[in-house]
């Protein structure tokens, strides 16, 4: 049976000088959102790559599990086929000199999918994400593509080894408001058809609003508070929390 819930168990993090991530945990299960949010800097982002053992140089795990159906894995392995990650600026997460069509033969190489039957399930990944010609987008270059479409290749590209669960880091960042809330749209129609477990990473509680079921507030390396959406639009508690929403409601009453 296929797992229902990736976990992370009492995350620290150190740069060997500070701790940056202390006595985190979270849970994702399978076609729901989980959402995390926090002021810059809080640690929101070397959480969401302390799953899959990806922290940048410097940043070391000194405690902590991760977990699938309550069963430790070692999170190097979950990459892509059990976990896809989106990541913030999606410009720097493509190889320039490399067209789009070969980022998406390169990764289906890695179960054994090649030739036509590849090429077809590329352009099944970029027709899901919204493109109307994805031989064209295949063939061109990431030079030649707007923000928003990088994101949604880059979405397709998560999902090309069919992950059970997906990570999606500040996804919306730079996008218009038109292209933010289509692909709002992709991720939340992901998760119905799918059955994928969403953790999405945000600074804007208006993201939270549109999608999350539940969600994690983190300031200061810490998660400070954790209910369902609803309840924390309504009746948040902690300090940090309470500040997020009042700006939230300012912005947008």
């Amino acid at each position: 049976m296929s797992p229902r819930a990736l976990s992370l168990l009492a995350l620290h993090l150190h740069d060997g000088e500070h701790a940056l991530v202390r006595d985190v945990s979270l849970t994702i299960r399978r076609g729901k959102v989980l959402g995390l949010v926090g002021t810059s800097g809080g640690g929101k982002s070397l959480t969401t790559l302390a799953i899959l053992d990806l922290l940048p140089p410097g940043v070391k795990r000194v405690a902590g599990l991760v977990a699938l159906d309550s069963q430790p894995v070692e999170p190097a392995t979950l990459r892509g086929r059990i976990v896809g990650l989106v990541q913030q600026a999606p410009r720097g997460g493509f190889n320039p000199l490399v067209s789009i069509g070969r980022h998406f033969l390169e990764t289906l190489a890695c179960d054994g999918l090649r030739g036509a039957p590849a090429w077809e399930k590329m352009q099944g990944l970029l027709a899901e994400v919204g493109f109307e010609r994805p031989a064209e987008i295949a063939s061109l270059y990431p030079s030649q593509l707007s923000g928003g479409m990088l994101q949604r290749v880059m979405l397709a590209l998560a999902l090309a080894r069919d992950p059970l669960f997906l990570l999606a880091d500040e996804p919306t960042t730079d996008l218009d408001l038109v292209v933010q809330a289509r692909l709002l749209d992709l991720l939340e129609a992901l998760v119905q058809r799918r059955g994928i477990g969403l953790l999405l990473v945000t600074h804007d509680l208006s993201v939270i609003a549109r999608l999350a079921d539940t969600v994690a507030v983190m300031d200061q390396g810490r998660i400070v508070e954790l209910q369902s959406a609803h309840n924390l639009f309504e009746d948040p508690a902690h300090p940090r929390a309470q500040a997020l929403v009042a700006a939230h409601r300012a912005l947008y009453a």
